[in-house]
């Protein structure tokens, strides 16, 4: 079975492979709180796209957490 999944992947030059990420990250983004989703710049797509080319996937809901619990230290 992996040999096949292999070849099929070697065939399509791994396109396959990142568009199908690519969509994972869409879909991970398109799932985010509205409030964090205005704050991007770019379109989702665009945004998924330049993270699996990048190989970087960053964790929106812990920085913002993170952000919060610092803004709530300073009152």
């Amino acid at each position: 079975m992996e040999n096949k999944i292999e070849e099929f992947l070697e065939k399509n030059n791994m396109t396959y492979l990142f568009l199908l990420l690519t969509n994972l990250e869409v879909e991970r983004l398109s799932n985010l709180p509205f409030t964090l989703r205005k704050s991007f710049k770019k379109k989702v797509t665009e945004m998924a796209l330049e993270h699996v080319v990048n190989n970087e996937i960053p964790d929106y809901a812990s920085t913002t957490s993170e952000e919060k619990i610092f803004e709530n230290d300073d009152e």
